[in-house]
């Protein structure tokens, strides 16, 4: 176990500047800085950036903060207030590639439902719970009907660049059957088929003045948009009903849980980029209607840059709000690789599922599926293992608008592939082409798709339960020796097994049902000063990573000399292990800068099959608790009046 001076010192290391405050323009500006402003609740956040002189710009309860727009004077007098915390504004981008060689398919169409395996389950019949889409809302019966595996009842929530337009029904003035002009929310009823109908709620979190295509008058505000194109793909990666030839020459549907619910928030614009406090109020929009949805997967497909410790960022406090309401969360590694070190917020966040990326070996000179170079390495700033498994996801073949950004800006993504988008709700207002996108934003929409195949086949699966089954499941990148060939802060457990995340039909101690996170306290990482560190190590000399359990001792070691695993034994075998790991100060110093680009393995990986299992019931391991007084900020009820200087 670490002493109480390690964890100082690797605290005191990552925590420097995580907590830092936008400086504030010179006084002679008068221009206003967006802020995120914390504090016991968004009433008392409210009240002390009005008695300051800001603005608020919108209610952050589930973080208890607020959105405000502060002049120099009112950040300065906030930012000397030792009751409150405040954050920059930070930017939000789509975690998506697309240029250079990760777009040319070479005459290959891999659909998602193809590169994930799930289109051989699409035709395996479950029991599913009946649901109802009718009233704007998911009504659950208690009655069960064999049905194909292809997300039913389950209801999938994305945030993202929008969706496609669409015409308007005849005799109408929208393509939608409802909209609420207090929140410009658009609801339509599609048929989902087999007697069942599906929902699909959108909501744009942007500004809406004249210029946005989803702007508050007329027509506009009755429709939905995607000006980038990135937010159409995603949603069409996981859901997309379209029947197309896949990669087997078998035809099925392009996405891979294509009759799921959609719950749809516009919080990216045009350029594929949004703010924390966007993007925060669109989770809490999901939030507040998740029981009326039925809302059981989150997927974020974006990233942002890390400040500090994941439990700091405000972002991933609201992922973290979303966890611990049993969503399951879904986000994207990041596209940083192949350096170390390099996961994004809020994929740094222990507890949601991170998805790293996979290259085809449709692709690849070696035939073999190998991990992607942009796909983002562990380990995290706060010491866990991450990603959580990987997918194939580079040349992704899903629809974008014509019009979008993304469309104009990679023309050699597109692919002439003829079809039209079917959602089973009407006509697209423009044409839509697929184009072959690369990155871990679609890998995480590949995965969450697979999880709501999960919770279609075991509605009464936990979140905990879900990253359970589909890390332990996962298959490991095993050399000829059976040795792993890429370390855990690579592959994580590795490379999704979808038919044994959904069905676990094979004899294997790992279909029981288990806690993934191990003994982490969510609302304890929420509410107090306690936080989690995990049990990664860099040590120097010799130069290498370690795992550590939680007793001190090395699970894993890597050399960084072409061994992975030395002197550690075969310990990770991807099928019954589920690490949480971390680094020491010594990495967080600077020896990530230092030349340990070394770290990572080349290609020529192969991934295995099903791999004998280890002890399934010590697979969860945590973090160290640790508690610093110094990184949260009081706790107060009531706003003491500041004086205006």
């Amino acid at each position: 176990m670490r002493t109480a001076a390690t964890r100082t010192l690797i605290l005191a290391a990552v925590l420097a500047g995580a907590l830092t405050v936008s400086p504030a323009p010179p006084a002679t500006s008068s221009v206003s800085t967006s802020v995120i402003v914390q504090a016991r609740s968004a009433a008392v956040a409210a009240a002390a950036v009005k008695a300051a002189g800001g603005e608020v710009s919108r209610r952050l309860e589930i973080i208890g903060a607020v959105g405000a727009m502060l002049p120099p004077h009112a950040l300065r007098l906030l930012a000397a207030d030792p009751r409150l915390r405040l954050h920059a504004d930070a930017g939000v981008r789509a975690a998506a590639r697309g240029s250079g060689s990760e777009n040319d398919t070479e005459g290959y169409l891999l659909y998602p439902s193809a590169a994930t395996g799930a289109a051989a389950l699409h035709g395996a019949r479950v029991a599913t719970r009946r649901d109802s889409c009718s009233n704007q809302q998911v009504s659950l019966g208690g009655a069960v009907d064999p049905m194909p595996l292809l997300g039913y009842g389950v209801t999938v929530a994305v945030i993202d660049s929008g969706f496609m337009s669409f015409q308007n029904r005849q005799g109408t003035s929208s393509g939608w059957d409802a909209y609420d002009p207090a929140t410009g929310a658009l609801y339509v009823e599609g048929d989902a088929s087999g007697g069942r109908s599906r929902c699909i709620l959108y909501r744009d979190m942007l500004p809406r003045p004249d210029t946005n295509v989803n702007a508050n008058a007329g027509d506009d505000a009755r429709n939905s948009t995607d000006q980038n194109g990135h937010g159409t793909h995603v949603i069409s990666t996981i859901a997309d009903n379209r029947s197309a030839a896949l990669a087997d020459q078998v035809r099925g549907p392009v996405g891979v849980a294509p009759k799921v619910n959609l719950v749809i928030a516009r919080a990216l614009d045009r350029d594929g980029a949004s703010s924390y406090v966007t993007v925060i109020d669109a989770i809490q929009w999901v939030l507040l209607n998740r029981e009326r949805y039925n809302i059981r997967v989150l997927n974020l497909s974006i990233y942002a840059p890390v400040s500090g410790p994941y439990w700091a960022d405000p972002l991933n406090q609201a992922v973290m709000q979303a966890w611990k309401a049993g969503i399951v969360v879904v986000t994207a590694a990041g596209n940083g690789g192949p350096e170390p070190g390099t996961i994004t917020v809020p994929g740094n966040v222990p507890y949601v599922i991170t998805v790293g990326a996979v290259r085809s070996g449709r692709y690849t000179a070696s035939g073999a599926d190998e991990l992607a170079p942009y796909s983002s390495r562990g380990p995290t700033e706060s010491a866990f293992v991450k990603p959580d498994v990987v997918v194939p996801a580079s040349r992704t073949i899903a629809p974008v608008p014509d019009d979008s950004a993304s469309a104009l800006a990679i023309p050699e993504a597109r692919i002439e592939e003829k079809g039209d988008v079917d959602y089973g709700i009407g006509k697209p207002l423009n044409k839509h082409t697929y184009y072959q996108l690369s990155g871990t934003s679609m890998a995480a929409a590949q995965v969450s798709g697979i999880v709501a195949l999960m919770l279609q086949a075991n509605p009464a699966m936990t979140n905990e339960q879900v990253k359970h089954r589909l890390l332990a499941t996962a298959r490991a990148a095993l050399d000829p020796s059976g040795q792993p060939m890429y370390s855990v802060w690579e592959q994580g457990a590795g490379l999704v097994d979808a038919r044994q995340a959904v069905l676990c039909d094979v004899s294997l101690a790992v279909c029981a049902l288990g806690t993934a996170n191990g003994q982490m306290n969510i609302d304890l990482d929420l509410t107090t000063n306690a936080h989690y560190w995990g049990y990664t190590q860099w040590i120097e000399p010799p130069g290498e990573f370690r795992l550590l359990d939680e007793a001190g001792q090395p699970l894993a070691v890597w050399d960084g000399a072409g061994r992975i695993w030395a002197g550690a034994g075969r310990i990770w075998a991807g099928a019954g292990r589920i690490w949480a790991g971390g680094w020491s100060s010594e990495w967080v110093q600077g020896s990530a800068a230092d030349g340990h680009d070394s770290l990572w393995a080349g290609a020529g990986r192969i991934w295995a099959g099903s791999t004998p299992i280890t002890d399934s019931g010590a697979a969860s391991s945590g973090g160290e608790l640790v508690v610093s007084d110094e990184v949260d900020p009081p706790i107060y009820d009531v706003v003491v009046p500041i004086v205006m200087r």
